[in-house]
């Protein structure tokens, strides 16, 4: 109810997280909280400290959420250069070893322009990139996640420095 009396005021997010953390819901927690760092730099807060505090708490949420998914696995891979056909299929073997249980569909982004969840220090500049590997008990899921990563998404401009910072 909160959320619907003032929807600009992220601490009420922040409660919304908490509470889905407290349910177990961890996916939704981490929007929550994503939803809470957003209205806090909207707001032209400028205390970095509390930014980079919820930062780490949706992060965190994100982390669970990984952790307890049975449906798929991930494995991060640190990038020099970008991502060829023959370094995608080391990749999946590499990954085949470590995730046995994850090989019906073994999926690796070849843009290869992640940035590892449990980073706080974004403004720093060049981060580390890494490959993305996502490896599935379920064939099917694995191919439409792939059909959707090939898709154009639209680019937002404006507000993008407060997303980064």
């Amino acid at each position: 109810r909160s959320i619907i009396l003032n929807p600009a005021y992220f601490r009420n997010h922040l409660r919304q997280a908490a509470a889905f953390r407290f349910l177990k819901r961890y996916s939704e927690a981490a929007r929550s909280a994503m939803i809470a760092d957003y209205m806090y730099c909207l707001t032209e807060d400028t205390e970095q400290h509390t930014s980079k505090l919820i930062k780490l708490y949706w992060q965190a949420m994100i982390e669970e959420a990984i952790a307890g998914e049975v449906s798929f696995s991930v494995m991060y891979t640190p990038l020099v250069t970008e991502v060829k056909a023959d370094k995608i299929n080391k990749i999946k073997g590499i990954f085949a070893k470590k995730h046995p249980d994850y090989v019906q569909h073994i999926y690796t982004d070849p843009h290869g322009h992640h940035i590892l969840p449990q980073t706080t220090k974004w403004p720093a500049l060049p981060p580390q990139q890494y490959s993305l590997t996502l490896g599935f008990r379920n064939k099917h899921i694995g191919k439409i996640l792939e059909r959707w990563s090939s898709r154009k998404l639209p680019i937002f401009s404006g507000m993008l420095t407060c997303l980064i910072a």
